[in-house]
Formats: C-alpha cells, sequence, structure tokens
C-alpha cells in the first residue's frame, strides 16, 4: 500500500485533496473497477482516446482518487494528483515499486513465445516458489507497470515478459521490471516496420537485459545472431551455441536432445509442433542454469500443459453463457479473469466456478480469505467451490455458495445446478488437474460441430488499422448491422465500445434493441426504421434514419404521441447517386424549410452512400458525389444553425478518398480483414474462421455415384469425408460438384456432388487424415474470397450468410 502523498511524491506530481489514504489497486481501464476501496485510476491519454472523460462517471461509482494530466477534471468531491504525463506517473511508480524488492526476477522478451515460455516456466517452477507473474500478454508499455504493481511481500520470484513495437521503448521497461535473469525466445517479422532494421530490432530488445547476470537466448531459427558472449547462453542448432538443440517429433509427443560440451541430455517433451517444442527448449535451458536436476526437469515436463491465450465464451444451457479459463488456478490469474466476466452484462448473475489454488509459499487460510475477498470485491452471486482444499475453507466465502470435493461429484448434483446456473455468466476457473472440460461439455449449448470462431483482438487491430488513416478529430461509426456481418451483433459491440469508438449503426431497431439489452451505451443509428418500431427507437434511445418526407412526418408525429418534450436526434440520408434511399438534390431546399420548423428534432449528423468506391472507374462518378453531398450538407447545416456530423465514405472510401472523410467515416466489412486491394488486405486481419469436423469417411468405387441425384460421379476409385455443413449452414448450394472445398490438413479438398441441406462430401483421396479431423472452410481473407467467388457473389455474402445455428465462438487474449 502508498498513502497518496507517498505516491504523489514518487511521480512528483501536485496533489489536490486528501494525501493520507493508502491505495494498492492501482486501474487504467475503467472497466475493471467493480469495487471502488483502495482504488486509484490513472487517467491515460492516447491518439485516440483519453481516458479524463471517464472520471466523473468512477466518482459516481465511488472512486476516491486519481492520477490526471488535465486541471480541467479537478474537482473537490475527489482527490487528485496532477502530472504532466499519466502513463510515464505509472511507470515511475512501478519502477519504484520493483525497487522494494529484492528477489531473483526473470524478464522475457522476443518476437514469438513471451507469453508461452513465461506461463510453462511458471508451471515448472511454481512448486518451489510463490510467484509473481505478468498476467496473460500484459507485456506492453502499459501491462508490464501493471504486472509489476502486483509484486508484494509473499512472492519470492517473478517473471515479467516485456514487447516493444519502437525504438526507446524497451528502455522504459527495463527500468521498471530490472531482470536479474533474461530470456530471449526468437527474432521474428512482428514489428519490423517500427525500426530501421533487424539489428535495430535485436539491439533494442536486448535493452531489457541491462543488469542481468545471464541470458537465455534461443537463436535456433536464425543461427546469424549475435549476442554478447559475456552473458547470453544460447541455443542453437550450429556448434557455436553453448547448446546445440536437436528435436524429434512423434505423432503424440517429441524428443529434445541438448548438447553442451560434448554431453548431450534427451526430454521428452508433451508437444509435437516445431513452436512448442523450441520454447520447452528454452524453458528446459532455463532451468538447468538455474540449478535443476535433468531427472527433475523431466518429471516436471511430463506434466506440462498448453496454454490458453485466449478466453473462449459460449452459449450454455439455461439460457447462461460460460468462459473458459480452465488452465490455471492463482490469484493473479483469477484477478484477471474476473474482470473479463464483469464485462459480460448480458445475464442476470455472475457466477464463478473455482478449484483449488494452484500457488505455493503462501499459508492455506490467508490464500482463500484473499479468494474469498476478490469474489466479494466482483459482486459474484454465486461460487461453486470444488477441490479439498477450497472445501475445507468454505466458511470463508459468502453464504451463497455451494462447494464438492470433485469435478464428479458437482455433475452429479444435476437438479441443484440447474436450479442455480439459470440466466447467468459463468466464469471456469480451474486447474488443469481438476479436468473442467468436463464442465464445459456438460454445461455448453448442445450444437453440431461446425462453429464460426470471431477473434475479437483482430477486430481491434483492423479497427485501430483504420483509425490511422483518419484525422484526430474525425470520429468514427462502426457497422454491426446483419448480426455483425454474421460474426455476432452484441459481442462486436462489446468491443467496439471499450476501444472508443464513437457510434454503431444497426439496419433495424430490434437490432439496436439487442444492443441496449447487451448494455451497449454508444449511440446507435438505425438505417431502416419501420414505423411500426418508432416506439422501441424511441423508449430505447436509438436514433433513426430520416430519408424521406412522409418518414419524416411520422417520427415527428410519433415523437408527439409519446410525449416527447426534448429535441430528438436523426441522421438525413441524401442520396447523392445510389438510387436506393434519401432525400435527392432536388428536395433539399424543401427539406431546409421543413427543418427550420420541426423544434421536435436535431439533426444529429447528415450522409449519404457511395456507389462505387473500390472501383477506380467510377472515381469521377464518386468525386461528383462528394461535391454533391458537401453542397447539399452546407445547405442543411446553414438551415438548422448548427455543425453536424457529416459521413459519406465507407470502408473503402476510407481508404482510397482522403478529401472525403468529413468529420466522421463508416467502417464496415474492413474490421473483418477485408479492404479495397491486396495490398490493404496483409495490413489486415482476418477475424472470422469457420471450422467443422469429418463425420464419416467412406471407400467409393469406380462408376458409383454421391449425393443427391446421383450427381457426383466417381470416375475412379476414391475416398470421401462426409462433414456436418450445409446449405443451411451457409455453405451455398454453388460451391457442390468439384465448384469449390475445403482444408483438410493443409489440403484442399473439393466438393463431391450436391450440397446437401445438413453435410457435404468431399475427395480425400490424397489426403492422410481420420474421422475426427477438423476441416477448415475458411480462416484467411483469401479463403473468403475464393469461396465468394465460387458463389458468383462478394465476401460480404460469405459472412452474413454463416447461419445462426453455427455456434459463435469468441476468443479475446
Amino acid at each position: 500500500m502508498y498513502t497518496l502523498s507517498e505516491i504523489n511524491s514518487i511521480v512528483k506530481g501536485t496533489l489536490h485533496g486528501i494525501g493520507e489514504m493508502p491505495y494498492s489497486f492501482f486501474v487504467t481501464d475503467s472497466r475493471q473497477v467493480i469495487h471502488t476501496e483502495e482504488v486509484l485510476f490513472f487517467a491515460l491519454v492516447s491518439e485516440r482516446n483519453d481516458a479524463h472523460r471517464y472520471i466523473d462517471d468512477l466518482i459516481e461509482k465511488g472512486v476516491k482518487a486519481f492520477v490526471v494530466s488535465n486541471k480541467e477534471f479537478i474537482c473537490n468531491i475527489a482527490s487528485f494528483i496532477l502530472v504532466n504525463d499519466t502513463l510515464q506517473a505509472l511507470q515511475d511508480l512501478a519502477a519504484h515499486h520493483r525497487s522494494q524488492f529484492h528477489i531473483s526476477v526473470i524478464g522475457i522478451t522476443g518476437s514469438n513465445g513471451k507469453t508461452i515460455v513465461k506461463e510453462w516456466l511458471y508451471q515448472l517452477l511454481k512448486d518451489d516458489k510463490n510467484i509473481c507473474r505478468s498476467p496473460k500478454s500484459y507485456n506492453s508499455q502499459i501491462g508490464v507497470p501493471l504486472s509489476v504493481l502486483n509484486l508484494n511481500k509473499t512472492h519470492q520470484l517473478a517473471i515479467f515478459e516485456a514487447g516493444i513495437s519502437l525504438p526507446g521503448e524497451m528502455q522504459k521497461l527495463h527500468n521498471i521490471i530490472r531482470p536479474t535473469l533474461g530470456v530471449f525466445t526468437s527474432l521474428g517479422q512482428a514489428h519490423d516496420e517500427g525500426f530501421k532494421s533487424r539489428d535495430q530490432k535485436l539491439a533494442e530488445k536486448w535493452k531489457l537485459f541491462g543488469g542481468a547476470e545471464r541470458v537465455i537466448a534461443n537463436k535456433f531459427d536464425d543461427p546469424t545472431l549475435r549476442f554478447s558472449e559475456n552473458m547470453a547462453i544460447t541455443i542453437g542448432s550450429g556448434n557455436d551455441s553453448t547448446y546445440k538443440l536437436n528435436y524429434v517429433p512423434g505423432l503424440t509427443s517429441s524428443s529434445i536432445e541438448l548438447t553442451r560440451e560434448g554431453k548431450k541430455e534427451t526430454f521428452k517433451i508433451p508437444f509435437i509442433d516445431k513452436a512448442s517444442l523450441l520454447n520447452c527448449a528454452t524453458c528446459v535451458v532455463t532451468l538447468l542454469h538455474l540449478g535443476y536436476k535433468s531427472e527433475v526437469i523431466q518429471q516436471r515436463l511430463d506434466h506440462l500443459q498448453s496454454i490458453a491465450l485466449r478466453l473462449e465464451v459460449k452459449n450454455a444451457v439455461h439460457n447462461s453463457i460460460i468462459i473458459n479459463d480452465f488452465y490455471n488456478s492463482d490469484i493473479d490469474s483469477i484477478r484477471i479473469a474476473l474482470s473479463f466476466l464483469n464485462q459480460q452484462h448480458r445475464r442476470e448473475k455472475k457466477v464463478v466456478i473455482v478449484s483449488d489454488i494452484e500457488q505455493s509459499g503462501r499459508k492455506e487460510e490467508e490464500l482463500y480469505k484473499d479468494l474469498a475477498n476478490l469474489l466479494k470485491q466482483n459482486n459474484i452471486d454465486l461460487l461453486i467451490g470444488i477441490g479439498t482444499a477450497v472445501l475445507k475453507n468454505k466458511d470463508l466465502f459468502i453464504a451463497n455458495a455451494l462447494f464438492y470435493p470433485d469435478v464428479d461429484a458437482f455433475l452429479s448434483d444435476e437438479k441443484k445446478v440447474k436450479t442455480q446456473l439459470h440466466n447467468s455468466s459463468i466464469l471456469l476457473k480451474g486447474a488443469h488437474r481438476f479436468n473442467f472440460e468436463k464442465i464445459s461439455k456438460t454445461l455448453q449449448l448442445k450444437s453440431h460441430d461446425t462453429i464460426l470462431e470471431i477473434d475479437l483482438n483482430k477486430l481491434t487491430h483492423n479497427v485501430n488499422h483504420y483509425r490511422s488513416l483518419i484525422g484526430k478529430q474525425t470520429q468514427l461509426m462502426c457497422m454491426v448491422k446483419a448480426m455483425g456481418y454474421g460474426s455476432g451483433s452484441s459481442e462486436v459491440a462489446k468491443t467496439l465500445q471499450h476501444i472508443g469508438v464513437n457510434y454503431l449503426a444497426v439496419a433495424y431497431a430490434d437490432e439496436g434493441v439487442e444492443l441496449r439489452e447487451a448494455s451497449i451505451s454508444l449511440p446507435i443509428m438505425v438505417m431502416s426504421p419501420e414505423r411500426d418500431s418508432f416506439e422501441d427507437i424511441i423508449k430505447y434511445n436509438l436514433e433513426p434514419e430520416i430519408y424521406s418526407f412522409k418518414l419524416l412526418e411520422d417520427f415527428i408525429h410519433a415523437l408527439d404521441k409519446f410525449g416527447i418534450q426534448e429535441t430528438f436526434p436523426v441522421h438525413l440520408k441524401i442520396d447523392t447517386g445510389m438510387k436506393r434511399l434519401g432525400f435527392e438534390a432536388e428536395d433539399i431546399d424543401a427539406l431546409c424549410e421543413k427543418l427550420r420548423h420541426s423544434k421536435q428534432i436535431k439533426v444529429k449528423s447528415i450522409f449519404s452512400h457511395l456507389v462505387g468506391s473500390d472501383n477506380k472507374e467510377l472515381d469521377r462518378f464518386t468525386q461528383q458525389q462528394i461535391e454533391l453531398f458537401k453542397a447539399s450538407a452546407d445547405k442543411i447545416e446553414k438551415a438548422v444553425g448548427y455543425i453536424t456530423l457529416k459521413h459519406i465514405s465507407n470502408t473503402c472510401g476510407i481508404t482510397r478518398f482522403k478529401n472525403a472523410h468529413f468529420n466522421m467515416v463508416r467502417l464496415g466489412i474492413g474490421m473483418y480483414g477485408f479492404g479495397v486491394n491486396e495490398e490493404e488486405n496483409t495490413l489486415l486481419q482476418n477475424v472470422n474462421s469457420l471450422r467443422t469436423r469429418i463425420s464419416q469417411i467412406k471407400h467409393v468405387r469406380t462408376a458409383e455415384t454421391v449425393g443427391y441425384n446421383r450427381n457426383g460421379i466417381v470416375t475412379s476409385d476414391m475416398t470421401i469425408a462426409t462433414i456436418p455443413i450445409g446449405y443451411a449452414d451457409g455453405f451455398h448450394r454453388t460451391l457442390g460438384n468439384v465448384r469449390h472445398g475445403v482444408w483438410i490438413n493443409n489440403k484442399f479438398c473439393k466438393t463431391v456432388g450436391n450440397i446437401c441441406m445438413d453435410m457435404c462430401m468431399v475427395d480425400i483421396t490424397n489426403v492422410k487424415c481420420k474421422e475426427g479431423d477438423e476441416v477448415i472452410v475458411f480462416e484467411s481473407s483469401t479463403q473468403v474470397n475464393q469461396m465468394a467467388k465460387a458463389m458468383n457473389s462478394i465476401p460480404y455474402e460469405v459472412l452474413t450468410g454463416i447461419s445462426s445455428r453455427v455456434k459463435r465462438v469468441y476468443t479475446q487474449e
């Protein structure tokens, strides 16, 4: 704990308010503020977001202390520390906190594998020491100080990871971490664009290790790397490495051979992919350096578990959702998982199912007191504890709690489970040995093997790409209509709200209602408001598009009917050439006259729709649209007497027509990884992956046929796989009869015969596979484009055509 006066002295700020209160929780994300005692909020400012805007809401919640850089937000109902740079203040506080601890600290960096190596080192060392480690992938300029501030007097070892994208960043992280032992995982292509050369990037990463006694450095993938010989213990393929590495992959496990000064040691590894083997080698050499005997290392490697870097959200029985995070169970990771749980506002209750905690070096009663306090602070409605240790300490927990010695005992109590878990957001947080997978499989809503996986981190990446193309003052409206382009509107909207977009747009009012019921507070434009939906639009504070005089009159009448006294926001649609909806150029004068006398409404935005912003041959017409739009908008703003938002640029328009950004742009399919051309696609990440599994394998003889109407004629002996995806799932009938296919074990397998409603057949004659193997329908933008071409369509239809019966799985780091 630090008092506010002590923190003020450390960060060299100016204190306004009471300085004697102690603070031990340091927060930069307003969503993470559930309990308010001892919370100090740092109002960080970035190019796209200013967290000072959350201060009023946080004061209303009960937060009493803030670190700010804008004195205009200082008031007398809370305490403030005023600094020049709130991020620097956070880093200075963390650096001071690190200086109070004289324990071993492992600092990890590299282009790939940082988080995996950190988590595996934790698994391999946790039986001996109480370890503080970076939560998840907290390796940024913000994540590192937040990680280090978790250090407390019970910790005997710390493991922190550090990631950079620009020169000058690593020195700041070194000052916070100050590792006694370094680990360098790899040097890859990630963030090459931020550095003049790979040599510069390597030198920058190496700055983390200043003052470290030694650095474990893996250069297997790049033998040309050169490190400081006095510091580096290297792992490589050549004889110039400290440890020469050879690996032998197997079907279910592998072995690595490490040779040093002629002595070879072999370790069995429970993984078969190259990346895991290299990361395991890094961990093994680290333990050898720390003095662990080979037989002890092997015993621990036998129990090494794969790491899920992303939380999965799935629909569950009893109108609930489950959040799967059952690969480890310690206080720090529970705290992060609870933060994610608190972001899910779609259900009435918050339930946590937790196993015994994996952590050494602390008294058991003290450990479970901390867990009990954490659950209380986060307003958990029901705790289900599984394991003998949590059962033994059950008296420490909230009254509404259930305890079971193991997973089987919990699952056998079916009646009580059904009663307690109805309409809940359920967090599964268990150590791997407790086999929480059984709980997940039992609770998740049953569906067929076909799933659409939506990566919300990639969505964020794509939004940030388009943000980089627009001015700081230009607002961003994101389209979440058509079920978020097939991805699920409420989950996508939550992510967009969190990363600070300005507006959302839906097609129909019921889509907006769904978002409001999912606690989305952003302004929402309804692009096709039907007259029967006006009551919902008004009730749920949605904002209708107005595209005709009749619709304008009807909506004003509805405002009168429902007794709305204040002006209501609307969006005016101008038809500049689409000839679909909107006021024509010749309507503008009459529209202006009508608006002058319509006191019930406020024009929030004026907008139009580009016809061919992706087509160079239509650029002249596009410029004509832009000019016509500007002239119409200028007239309307003059008539109403105030400046409105103006937007005409869609995804392709954002990239190609900088002169048409105005003060807002609309982002649609670009969010999902589809840009204006192949060059832009390389800068984007495909958000959606459609996968299924092989149901059955058959051997078909020459002259036999496959599928309806015997259209799949077999000209030579063939092996086929039946997979559970058909036209009712969104795999269109036009894709049958070898016109398209799927990927199985990296091989493209063409369709055989007609596509059925619920399944289809593909040719796997030359593919090594078995029943139950994964099938990729698409996982890249290139594959989506190929599928669209085979359908004689566009990616929009592919994405929005994925049926609602296909289970959506959301992943997020």
